[in-house]
């Protein structure tokens, strides 16, 4: 249920609708308790109040209809711009990192604010009665009210012009991808699914007679993994689910996800519970992989290091962000693969993404483009140095030593041409 969560939370937080949506139900509701305040209000109490609305009904009606007409202006507008910045940063930056921008608070706020102040104002213009100052019904608070609004969505629309023409910075655009990559990173490692032994437990032979497999029911990217659901239904079915695929691996249908061993043959019921616990994509997703996250950066590096782009001043920005990021992962990515139940018996092993194989996919990747730039390889020798204090494994060193052999490779055959 965790992962299913987190996996809903980052669908709502990358689309443009959930946050319009969201303030256009508030602003409804808003105009209809308003107008309900108006109704009770004693009219000689609203011509007291300095900040309320005077005027007739024709005049506020005219009002309220410019201000409706307006901001659907305005919305268009800002489709207008956020398109514009979504195609250049496509092209500049890459395709995966358009969930930044799609998430952008403030793109959503201000559209959300244009569309929110739209149905107020046609709500409101519709209770307005009379066609004279003296006679009619007025609502002065709901009007005062809807020019408030106005006047917010005015400066938010400033606002985002200069927010709109930070963002698609490039420093900006690395910087976001880092922070994201920083934060995700104490949340990923370690999990808390379960307790780590201390020691490696090894499958015994009674549990090795008889397994079952777990096959993927889609072809697409495995986006999550709900590993407090697999621990429950081992714990439940007395069984050891080994898995072995991570999110961010492509699957095709029919592959084998993962085994669960026991004494007997899952039931399937419990098997169909298992396989729930994968969650298929088209596409992969931050939830759960912390190589996406990297891969981000690593696209961003590559692109600016094409002839087409050749920034490679850009370049050098997303590999020092690379080398906070695998700092920070080299210090807190040991978790356990094996996890134990309450009663101390192993449960579930889950392999996770490691240093090694983050390394591989950055560093190694990034110096097939940069062997002509020695300052860029040189940002590459630095991001290994800075990692080989923190390895601790001889697997992380043999990695850390091929790719500094892979650096110097490069590096030669790129200077004999």
């Amino acid at each position: 249920m965790h992962a299913r969560w987190n996996r809903w939370v980052d669908t709502l937080r990358t689309g443009f609708w959930f946050v319009p949506m969201v303030m256009l139900g508030l602003s409804g509701a808003l105009a209809l308790v308003l107008l309900y305040v108006d109704q009770r209000v004693d009219p000689g109490i609203k011509t007291t109040l300095a900040w309320a609305y005077t005027g007739g009904p024709e005049g506020a009606r005219t009002l309220l209809s410019t201000i409706a007409g307006s901001m659907i202006t305005a919305s268009t507008v800002t489709f207008s711009l956020a398109a514009v910045a979504l195609s250049i940063a496509s092209q500049q930056y890459g395709s995966r990192v358009l969930r930044n921008f799609m998430r952008d608070r403030v793109m959503q706020v201000l559209l959300g604010t244009f569309v929110a102040t739209f149905l107020y104002s046609v709500l409101v213009v519709r209770a307005i009665r009379g066609t004279t100052v003296g006679g009619g019904f007025v609502p002065a608070i709901s009007v005062t009210v809807g020019i408030a609004l106005a006047l917010v969505s005015l400066i938010l629309l400033i606002y985002f012009i200069h927010h709109i023409s930070a963002s698609i910075q490039a420093s900006q655009v690395v910087r976001v991808i880092a922070e994201d990559m920083e934060a995700a990173i104490p949340r990923l490692y370690p999990s808390e699914t379960g307790e780590p032994p201390a020691d490696r437990v090894a499958l015994e032979g009674g549990q090795q007679r008889q397994w079952t497999p777990l096959l993927a029911a889609k072809s697409g990217y495995l986006q999550t993994t709900d590993l407090n659901l697999l621990m429950r239904v081992a714990t439940e079915q007395d069984v050891v689910i080994e898995l072995g695929v991570k999110p961010g691996d492509h699957l095709i249908e029919g592959r084998e996800m993962a085994r669960a061993w026991g004494a007997k043959e899952l039931p399937e019921e419990a098997l169909a519970r298992a396989i729930g616990a994968f969650h298929m994509g088209r596409e992969r997703t931050p939830a759960q992989d912390i190589r996406y996250q990297f891969q981000q950066l690593t696209d961003v590096v590559v692109r600016a290091l094409s002839p087409g782009i050749n920034d490679p001043f850009t370049a050098i920005n997303g590999i020092d962000e690379m080398e906070t990021g695998m700092a920070l992962l080299a210090q807190r990515a040991r978790v356990a693969d094996q996890r134990q139940d309450k009663e101390g018996v192993l449960r579930l092993i889950a392999p996770t993404a490691g240093v090694s194989e983050v390394l591989e996919h950055t560093v190694g990747h990034v110096a097939i483009y940069g062997a002509g730039d020695r300052f860029v390889m040189a940002r590459l020798r630095r991001v290994l140095d800075t990692v080989e204090g923190l390895l601790r494994d001889e697997r992380e060193m043999a990695t850390l030593s091929r790719l500094r052999e892979e650096l110097d490779r490069r590096e030669r055959a790129e200077a004999m041409g």
